[in-house]
């Protein structure tokens, strides 16, 4: 989930496993700054500020290797940062904590909570731990994508209108979050993450996201997108009984209301 919480920007993490980006760093005292393919600009920018942080002289090639499409909404830039700053470090021996990493990534763009372990709440916007909250109940998920990118950086700086009964539900959302987590309950975690992709339609809208709701209530399940990306998820408990027959409904159901849909993750 992502929005608005006491008048600051938030998201909840969601880790998954199965996305991850690898980044290989090797140093070289005769460069004078770090250097690596242009699609990885963002992540080369994060370690010169690293070695700008800690006065270290020289450079090296950075190289990443990630599952993650980009513009999508899954967090791809958020990854290639943060393993391309902890590999950086590595190689110099350097002593960093998550704050430095959220200090240079948000420093650079919005930023996903990645570099913390389990689920966070977090200010994506000042880089910033908003409060720990445990790890999530087993969920599972089919992930779609509806097509196009969304440029981070040019989507962030929109200022995004949440009135009054949004704020209302981001906190009911929030609540729902934690008591989920707390209880074991991922029920409570399908309807926080549904009533932020509600809210979200009005900020970057969903094609079909009524249809895919009704399915989502078809099989006790909840709705969860890119709010700066283009996909959408399905997620419910799979540990119900006859869950891949549960799968193939949930995917010839997806399939009636998209032609071919693009499925990039099952979990």
């Amino acid at each position: 989930m992502q929005g608005i919480l006491d008048e600051r920007p938030f998201l909840v993490s969601l880790p998954i496993n199965a996305l991850k980006s690898d980044a290989t760093f090797i140093p070289n005292t005769s460069y004078s700054h770090v250097i690596g393919s242009q699609k990885n600009i963002k992540a080369i920018d994060a370690c010169n500020r690293l070695l700008r942080l800690f006065q270290i002289k020289g450079g090296g090639i950075l190289t990443i290797d990630s599952n993650i499409e980009p513009g999508k909404g899954m967090a791809s830039s958020s990854a290639d940062i943060v393993a391309a700053i902890r590999a950086t470090a590595d190689s110099f021996n350097l002593n960093i904590t998550e704050e430095i990493i959220s200090a240079i990534a948000s420093n650079i763009e919005p930023t996903d909570a990645v570099m913390y372990e389990g689920t966070v709440a977090y200010d994506y916007i000042k880089g910033k731990l908003i409060e720990k909250l445990g790890t999530l109940p087993a969920l599972g998920l089919i992930g779609l994508d509806l097509g196009g990118v969304v440029d981070t950086i040019q989507f962030n700086q929109f200022q995004k209108s949440y009135d009054l009964r949004d704020k209302r539900k981001f906190m009911e959302a929030y609540d729902l979050v934690k008591f989920g987590i707390k209880n074991n309950d991922l029920s409570a975690i399908c309807s926080a993450s549904t009533i932020s992709a509600r809210i979200n339609q009005r900020i970057l809208p969903k094609q079909h996201f009524l249809e895919f709701e009704k399915v989502a209530n078809l099989h006790d399940a909840g709705i969860i997108v890119g709010h700066s990306g283009t996909v959408l998820g399905i997620i419910f408990d799979p540990e119900r009984p006859n869950i891949e027959e549960e799968y193939s409904r949930i995917l010839k159901e997806i399939s009636i209301i998209i032609d071919n849909p693009n499925i990039l993750l099952r979990v």
